[in-house]
């Protein structure tokens, strides 16, 4: 009895791990499949969610495409619909399948579209990073461009300005001998409102170099204008193009007496017929016949400036006539008191004389 109770103890024994082996293993090998099951269904669910959102965004990137395209639109549309279908049936197998959570799949959903959006974004940030970067050195290259432009302007201005203050300069020494002044910014921008634009420094960003720059340049042109518009009213250069000097400024003898005479101009000979032009502009205060002079004409050029042109041979001009620098006025002739073809020349700056060959030679 005890070797059979001893033999039923040992059967049972070994069916106990036999059978505990048994369910060890198929618990594991279940385990294993509920975890694979678990992976498929997921993996199923963000295949449909995949697809869902690939459609949408394939049918936003489409609608455009497809009405200008008209040979793609029948195909495109044909694509859009077969594409409904299959996300119809998505939809029918969410809503049969009890282990698919409408909710976890809209969520799955929602979260790869956000994904997808914010790589997109994340693309077009950095597309647009690289533009502006582009447009950065764009701006600098130009900036620098701009910077060399101005500086050619303001030495270019500051040039015309030089040679027109060597000019003004010669000038006043004559006039200073009679104790005049000539400042063409004496009228001056005081009390004067307008000139040249010159942008405020909102206009170049941070550049404050080439804000300045401009500045200056923009002072230098204004400057520059403001001069030469000035000195278009100061009577500079020859009068005739080809002359001789056969009487000069100031104290002489007279030719037909003999006697010590004051000469308030000069005498530049030339042939009868010679073309005589005005060296700045103005307005013709007479024109006609005056005793000694002949056939005289008279401009008055503005800012205290007069001349003066005698013993003409034909007049082209009347008077309250406007004349611009360098217009033909008249002839070279020998009427009234002279002893040849000549033309008697004045300049006068505030009533008094100048000596005219100053302001030929200042040219």
């Amino acid at each position: 009895m005890q070797w059979i109770v001893f033999g039923l103890l040992l059967v049972f024994g070994v069916w106990m791990v036999r059978s505990y082996q048994l369910y060890a293993v198929s618990d594991r090998i279940i385990s294993y499949q509920e975890r694979k099951l678990g992976e498929t269904r997921s993996a199923y669910v963000d295949l449909m969610s995949d697809f869902v959102i690939v459609h949408k965004n394939i049918s936003a990137l489409v609608e455009n495409f497809g009405k200008n395209n008209n040979s793609e639109a029948d195909r495109i549309n044909s694509y859009l619909k077969r594409a409904e279908v299959i996300e119809e049936k998505i939809r029918q197998i969410t809503a049969q399948e009890d282990w698919i959570n409408e909710n976890d799949f809209s969520k799955k959903s929602a979260l790869k579209d956000a994904v997808i959006h914010r790589d997109l974004a994340l693309e077009e940030k950095k597309l647009l990073e690289q533009k502006v970067a582009h447009l950065e050195e764009v701006i600098r290259s130009l900036q620098a461009f701009e910077m060399d432009i101005l500086k050619r302007v303001e030495t270019i201005s500051n040039k015309d300005i030089d040679k027109i203050k060597t000019t003004l300069s010669t000038v006043n020494k004559e006039l200073r001998k009679r104790g005049k002044y000539f400042n063409p910014l004496a009228n001056s921008k005081q009390n004067s409102k307008g000139g040249l634009y010159v942008p405020d420094n909102v206009a170049f960003g941070d550049n404050e170099e080439l804000a300045q720059q401009a500045v200056a340049a923009f002072a230098a042109v204004d400057d520059n204008a403001y001069l030469s518009e000035a000195m278009k009213k100061v009577p500079l250069g020859k009068p005739v193009w080809t002359y001789w000097l056969s009487s000069p400024f100031g104290k002489r003898s007279d030719p037909f007496n003999a006697r010590s005479a004051t000469h308030k101009g000069v005498d530049l000979a030339s042939n009868k017929g010679n073309k005589i032009k005005t060296m700045a502009e103005g307005r013709v205060t007479r024109a006609g016949n005056a005793s000694g002079y002949g056939k005289l004409v008279e401009i008055d050029h503005g800012n205290g400036f007069k001349t003066k042109y005698a013993h003409m041979n034909k007049i082209y001009v009347k008077r309250g006539q406007m004349v611009a620098q360098g217009e033909a006025i008249g002839e070279v002739g020998s009427t009234g008191r002279s002893t040849g073809p000549h033309l008697h020349y004045e300049v006068l700056y505030d009533g008094t004389p100048m000596n005219p060959m100053v302001f030929i030679k200042a040219k």
